[in-house]
């Protein structure tokens, strides 16, 4: 019989890459986030091979071109800074984050449809994962899946940092809120991630959040309003309970409880909102709810506030400021040591702020390189629809995230960030997305 030509469908062509990819970000947030050398290594490694079969499989068009290139482009000259500096390892993990972040973009841009819904889905999933073993680390005391500061025990996940937990939740909170398939795993999602990134205390990240939920279309919140109250909730029932130094198990209770709510459908919860009285009862307990849950968290609102890291993270952004003063155009290498006198330590190998950090370390040019890569990131995305406005969102919270902590060295976070410039890259007509012909196969 005459051979009779096939070829593999474009839908299961991507999956060759979208299924490495996150697989690659769930073995790397389960090793810390990717950041200590090894695992770091393998994201970047892993990261170069889909950006290349990317590549070949889906060519890039100008706008992908321009983010790929400025990102590698920086990849590479902190690798080079490193060289010179006498200690290439230390190119290492910021630079295989910038390589995550491309390569994670580079599979998820050309997703359209139901491929992008789940890739969408997938990130805020990967959130919640992270966010209920890190609920059964506050419930526990298991650490470093929490961890305690300030005498108050955070939710940290296995990334085992709780200001870039919080950061991670939010942005995989903002991906969520966007996905309009599968709505019960959304609910779920929603909910776990909005109760994870309170119950990390983190200060940068609630400040990123409020930074970055404009951008959520309104009739997406309120779609979406009952597993976020629950969310909401479950984050205060941890944050009133972590003073608490033994095991926790009605916060066990909260979270069973915050799940089952989030669980009814939108429309039984739609049917019981018509009702006058419940409405009426809904706007009166409202204020209530906000008081009670000031009393119960106005103490460990206290010690967060007034957190002696302040002066820590002041001292840090001062010394890296005078570091880069001192190498303004090519900077003084990567993660150099910062020496200062606090009450707290004296010396600090991270600044605390990315954007500084590039500055001290890779001198103007690294900065220059770094704000191609947002300026190519801000051309190649747009608004377009929700998924596209909430991955920008989450792209904000991301960058204002940056400013307060060295977040952007876990290749998790960078992997994260790609995927939301992919998910809100445009279509360009003139330069749509096609895959190329992998040739054909004859079947006999």
């Amino acid at each position: 019989m005459e051979a009779r030509p096939t070829r593999l469908d474009p839908d299961y062509r991507i999956l060759l890459l979208t299924a490495p990819l996150f697989a690659l970000m769930l073995v790397v947030g389960v090793r810390q986030g990717g950041f200590w050398h090894a695992d770091a290594l393998l994201a970047a490694v892993g990261s170069v091979v889909l950006l290349a079969a990317t590549a070949i499989m889906y060519p890039f068009d100008r706008r992908a071109i321009c983010v790929v290139a400025a990102l590698v482009a920086l990849a590479l000259w902190w690798g080079a800074r490193a060289a010179v500096a006498g200690s290439l390892s230390a190119v290492l993990p910021f630079g295989a984050s910038c390589l995550a972040c491309a390569g994670a973009y580079a599979v998820v841009r050309p997703l359209r449809g139901t491929p992008r819904q789940l890739a969408g889905l997938a990130v805020a999933c990967l959130g919640a994962a992270g966010a209920l073993v890190g609920f059964a680390g506050l419930i526990w005391r298991w650490f470093p899946l929490a961890m305690p500061a300030q005498s108050l025990w955070r939710l940290s996940t296995t990334l085992t940092y709780s200001d870039a937990s919080g950061l991670v939740l939010g942005m995989c909170l903002l991906v969520a809120l966007g996905v309009e398939r599968h709505a019960l795993a959304v609910r779920l999602a929603v909910c776990l991630c909005a109760g994870g990134l309170l119950a990390s205390q983190s200060r940068g990240a609630y400040v990123a959040m409020a930074c970055a939920v404009a951008l959520v279309p309104w009739r997406r919140s309120t779609h979406l309003l009952v597993p976020l109250v629950a969310g909401a909730a479950l984050g205060v029932v941890a944050i009133a309970t972590s003073a608490n130094k033994g095991a926790v198990p009605w916060l066990g209770a909260a979270l069973v409880a915050a799940i089952a709510i989030s669980a009814v459908p939108t429309a039984a919860v739609r049917a019981v909102a018509l009702d006058p009285r419940v409405r009426m009862v809904a706007v009166c307990l409202v204020p209530v709810s906000l008081l009670v849950a000031v009393l119960l968290v106005h103490h460990e609102i206290g010690l967060r506030a007034l957190a002696p890291s302040d002066a820590d993270r002041a001292a840090e952004w001062s010394v890296a400021w005078h570091q880069w003063g001192t190498a303004p155009v090519f900077g003084s290498g990567p993660d150099r040591l910062l020496l200062f006198h606090t009450a707290d330590g004296t010396y600090a190998k991270f600044v605390h702020n990315e954007y500084l950090q590039v500055a001290a370390d890779a001198g103007v040019l690294g900065l220059a390189l770094l704000a191609a890569a947002v300026a190519a990131v801000v051309r190649a995305v747009r608004r377009v629809d929700v998924l596209s406005s909430c991955a920008c969102a989450a792209l904000l919270c991301g960058a204002v995230g940056g400013a307060f902590d060295f977040d952007w060295h876990l290749p998790f976070v960078g992997f994260v960030l790609g995927c939301c410039v992919g998910l809100a890259a445009r279509a360009d007509p003139v330069d749509a997305v096609a895959p190329r012909d992998l040739g054909r196969v004859g079947v006999s």
